[in-house]
């Protein structure tokens, strides 16, 4: 089932545990460990996505795309 997103318009603390939620299922789903850590930094372009940045340096760009959150 996919879960439909206006990324735009989430409140950002929402936001933020919508992309976390989904990015930790991927790894899940692959029997992955999550290896990121807790998130120290999160903010919103002006194009309305997201930035997330994790406990070991990483950051990743989460936006909508065809109604599902998507990240690079």
């Amino acid at each position: 089932m996919k879960i439909e997103y206006d990324i735009k318009s989430l409140p950002l603390l929402h936001l933020v545990d919508e992309c976390i939620k989904k990015h930790k299922q991927v790894f899940e789903n692959r029997k992955m460990r999550w290896d990121k850590g807790d998130v120290t930094g999160i903010w919103r372009d002006s194009d309305g996505s997201v930035r997330i940045r994790y406990e070991n340096g990483q950051w990743f760009h989460y936006r909508e795309e065809d109604g599902d959150i998507v990240w690079k």
